[in-house]
């Protein structure tokens, strides 16, 4: 009786160890705006270098002068929502939330809306999605819950 017991004890061992390791293999890789975001891993006998270098093409400064002087309104470009609240403080908290990036960020322009039912508080002019992956890089680290939002956005914006 004591031999079976051992033998079911081992067997129930090994069945629980195998389905962690079967988990483990199991488990999703982070998509790349998670990679992108994550701090750059590091151990003791690897130096990595932080560095971004982005190019801007001429015709990017062409382009806005262009629409600018057709008298385009809009274009559809993209911005970082750092804050999205529909609660009873939502108003108060979205003021805060701006302030709090005005100060970090004094470089960047921030935008309160509201959308019914909604507060939001979004970032940046970006023309593009990488532009707008970039400064949600340098965001994630003060606003966690930051994500990338599709919007029309004036021509005016581009040029204050």
């Amino acid at each position: 009786m004591k031999y079976l017991f051992t033998i079911i004890a081992s067997l129930f061992v090994l069945t629980t160890s195998a389905q962690d390791i079967v988990q483990q293999e199991v488990a999703p890789r982070k998509n790349i705006k998670e990679r992108l975001a994550a701090p750059a891993e590091r151990d003791s006998l690897t130096m990595v270098y932080e560095t971004v270098r982005i190019t801007e093409q001429g015709d990017a400064a062409n382009i806005v002068n262009n629409n600018l002087q057709a008298n385009v309104k809009a274009v559809s470009g993209y911005r970082i929502v750092i804050f999205m609240s529909n609660t009873q403080t939502a108003r108060r908290d979205a003021v805060m939330a701006q302030e709090n990036f005005a100060a970090i960020f004094p470089q960047e322009h921030s935008y309160l809306t509201y959308e019914n039912p909604y507060f939001k508080v979004a970032v940046g002019n970006c023309t593009s999605h990488e532009e707008a992956m970039i400064l949600l890089g340098r965001l994630r680290g003060t606003f966690p819950k930051a994500f990338i939002m599709r919007e029309n956005i004036e021509m005016t914006e581009f040029t204050r």
